[in-house]
């Protein structure tokens, strides 16, 4: 067997390896950029590992021919070492692929889904840990056979051993040397790619504290930073979805309380006040004044309505019910007949949905001094005469509108309200008001307050009942709506 000089063996190893990076542009085309981006880095790993792995079985296959060097000796070693070069190799270019990506989806071209395929960061840490290992430890195995082999040749002495021994040691330090090296610069490149990754999301979620959800987070590796990405790509999405649909309910609230009467009727011998305060964006109460069209009429209906449940289709369904009350307040009739058409109506419409509207219609008439009023399943209304300090209900015993489209509504007659008498309408969200104790408001609270203050304005009485519930309920959200009209007897 000969003894190669360093410049052939080294003209021996490089031109296989120059032979195939002359391959890798056209391989890298083949196999690595046409595949997804997050498949790349990958993709760049495997390549340039079997291309270093072709060199050096390259480089074995013609030390075997040309100089008859062992091929399972001489030549897998000389394959291992390769091998080992080629793995970081392999690595470092595979985090340069990542890092192009990286700096690709920063310029825009960006994937912000999850990925589909997870391969965990420990996976990949134990991966390359145990190659390591394997590779250093057979390499310290084969140049201790290798020194081992030397010294079976040599007669055993003093000398020989001493100098096996530094021999040994200077090789290990040299492998494990350059072992340090490479596991260096793979740790300041996997360092660099995770410093743009953190620093990425960090802003982003600092844009998204701050409310700004124009960005969004490139997904960039298929690892848990990736999949931390996309997840944070959905929550973005989700709150841009949440503000679109605040800025909705915004808007609609906007003119659901434009629906809302902007100011108190004036009529003769009556103070008459009302207020909805709504428990969410939008509310299912609603107060109306619809005053007769007809010439000279004089006539004034007050309605106070509370649609079952919450939220939108509660505000949808108010809508639609005074519309159809209104429009039916307006047209000639008694308040039964004007009730009756509006329930036909909306039972056709809400018949199938479950949901109903309590409400409390009264048709004030000051030339006859008397009031017309419908009790469609509505909490009855207090009627408070200071003059003997009693208090009356108006009960109903009609069905909420929106139930049975053929039911046929009775109607009441009563006094208009002498001078300091008050009439009090109100839906359930005053009187269920609870405390966190979980106690009611209750009649008798409301009673108290217009004893309380029967000397005061309708204006002032509706705001002191506001007042003491909203005290009652304590700070935070209420769980109803909370609407009221209050009907007070003046002088004339």
């Amino acid at each position: 067997m000969v003894k190669l000089p360093v410049w052939e063996l080294g003209l021996i190893i490089l031109i296989p390896l120059a032979l195939a990076w002359a391959a890798r542009p056209y391989a890298q085309r083949k196999l690595v950029e046409s595949a997804p981006p997050l498949r790349q880095p990958l993709r760049q790993f495997q390549m340039d590992l079997t291309l270093f792995l072709a060199g050096g079985l390259g480089s074995a296959v013609v030390m075997f021919a040309a100089y008859h060097y062992p091929l399972i000796q001489s030549g897998m070693k000389l394959v291992l070492g390769i091998f080992t070069v080629g793995l970081f190799a392999g690595l470092d270019m595979a985090l340069a692929r990542e890092r192009a990506i990286i700096r690709r989806a920063l310029a825009g071209d960006a994937w912000y889904e999850p990925p589909r395929r997870i391969v965990t960061m420990t996976r990949k840490f134990s991966l390359v840990a145990l190659l390591i290992l394997a590779l250093s430890t057979a390499i310290i195995l084969l140049v201790m056979v290798r020194d081992l082999n030397w010294l079976a040749t040599q007669e055993l002495n003093l000398l020989t051993l001493d100098e096996l021994g530094r021999s040994v040691l200077a090789e290990i330090l040299f492998v494990m040397g350059f072992l340090t090296v490479m596991v260096t610069n793979l740790v300041v490149s996997y360092t660099r790619n995770l410093r743009i990754l953190f620093n990425l999301q960090t802003k982003i979620l600092e844009n998204v504290t701050n409310g700004d959800l124009s960005s969004r987070v490139p997904v960039t590796t298929s690892d848990e930073l990736g999949l931390i990405a996309g997840h944070t790509n959905a929550m973005i999405v989700s709150l841009r979805e949440g503000e679109r649909m605040r800025d909705g309910l915004r808007i609609a609230r906007e003119v659901q309380q434009h629906f809302l009467p902007h100011r108190a009727p004036q009529m003769p011998r009556l103070d008459i006040a009302g207020v909805s305060l709504f428990s969410d964006e939008t509310g299912g109460d609603f107060y109306d004044f619809v005053a007769c069209e007809a010439d000279n009429c004089g006539q004034m209906a007050v309605a106070v309505g509370d649609v079952s449940g919450h939220g939108i289709g509660a505000a949808l369904l108010m809508a639609a019910g005074r519309a159809v009350i209104r429009q039916n307040a307006t047209t000639p009739g008694s308040a039964t007949e004007n009730i009756r058409r509006a329930n036909m109506h909306l039972s056709r419409d809400i018949g199938d949905t479950g949901r109903f509207m309590t409400l409390f219609f009264a048709v004030i008439d000051p030339v006859n001094e008397r009031i017309t009023w419908v009790n469609a399943g509505h909490q009855p209304p207090q009627f408070y005469d200071p003059a003997t300090d009693e208090f009356s209900e108006l009960k109903g015993r009609d069905i909420p509108l929106g139930v049975e489209p053929d039911w046929m509504y009775h109607e009441r007659v009563m006094d208009m309200p002498r001078p300091g008498q008050i009439l009090c309408i109100c839906t359930d969200g005053v009187w269920e008001a609870r405390n966190g104790r979980g106690e009611m408001f209750g009649r008798d609270r409301i009673r108290a307050i217009l004893r309380e203050d029967r000397d005061r304005t309708a204006e002032e009485i509706v705001r002191a009942v506001c007042d003491r519930v909203l005290e009652f309920t304590g700070p935070g959200r209420r769980e109803d709506d909370l609407t009221l009209v209050i009907v007070k007897g003046v002088a004339r």
